[in-house]
């Protein structure tokens, strides 16, 4: 009896989850890429910091394919990995092969990492996000990951 009284307890309810992402603006990386995750950090950071209405954060998907699940479902709207990685989805090698094509827009590129959304990702957020890195990460050679 008592197990069954913790079960409703043990579910995330979908559409608080469902709202919490339309008032976050999540940055997903592969969580086998450390320094895709430091960039993520500092990315997420900037954006928390300048835009704070964006309400910034960085997560992490269980590896690449996961990535571009999240973004070619429209579950994650933003997400940052390396420029070899970009490739290989945009020209559907494996592990990308498994998704459906995505139309992908480039917002920002940081050494060798490149920070994507859907090209449908509203225009008015993807300025906003563009402009602001430039303006603060751009201006930084340098920065402590």
């Amino acid at each position: 009896m008592g197990a069954i009284a913790l079960l409703p307890l043990a579910h995330t309810p979908f559409p608080q989850w469902k709202v919490y992402r339309k008032l976050h603006l999540f940055i997903v990386v592969n969580r086998e890429d450390a320094a895709a995750y430091d960039w993520g950090q500092a990315i997420a950071h900037t954006l928390a910091d300048e835009l704070p209405e964006s309400r910034a954060m960085v997560t992490r998907a269980h590896d690449a394919l996961r990535l571009a699940s999240l973004i070619s479902t429209q579950q994650l709207d933003v997400a940052l990995l390396s420029r070899s990685a970009l490739t290989a989805w945009q020209d559907q090698q494996p592990p990308y092969d498994q998704l459906e094509p995505t139309h992908l827009q480039e917002l920002f590129e940081v050494e060798d990492y490149v920070l994507i959304s859907r090209d449908d990702f509203r225009a008015e957020h993807a300025g906003w996000i563009r402009e602001t890195l430039q303006a603060h990460l751009s201006a930084k050679s340098a920065f402590s990951r």
